[in-house]
């Protein structure tokens, strides 16, 4: 998978909001202020040509829809990021939010509470 823009993430993000759509469609789920239809109907034409999103033709019209799905892209991201930034640790990753104070009490409590539920599946 390439990499993506900052652009062409949130145009994927509405995709896999709306599951499908024209043009327009996708530009009605932007915050302000909206980007020009042409520029949203390139970006997707990029998506398209990185394998990220599909159509199908109607005429002249053009129905996009995500080829990859946000679980896909999560997992590639999240390993890219992983092996990249945190030498395919994840205690470096957890870590680095930790010490970041990115993280709130509620959040430490539920990820502790995961990482208990998971230790009782695997000693089973």
């Amino acid at each position: 998978m390439q990499e993506l823009t900052k652009a062409q993430e949130e145009i994927l993000q509405v995709l896999w909001e709306i599951k499908e759509g024209v043009v327009t469609d996708v530009i009605e789920k932007l915050p302000e202020p909206k980007p020009a239809y042409n520029t949203v109907s390139t970006v997707i034409r990029v998506l398209e040509k990185k394998g990220y999103v599909t159509h199908k033709a109607y005429g002249k019209t053009h129905v996009y829809f995500p080829k990859v799905s946000k679980q896909e892209y999560r997992q590639h991201f999240l390993s890219g990021s992983l092996s990249g930034f945190f030498n395919n640790s994840v205690n470096q990753l957890v870590s680095f939010f930790v010490k970041q104070k990115k993280l709130s009490i509620n959040e430490l409590e539920e990820l502790r509470k995961m990482i208990d539920q998971e230790i009782e599946k695997q000693k089973k």
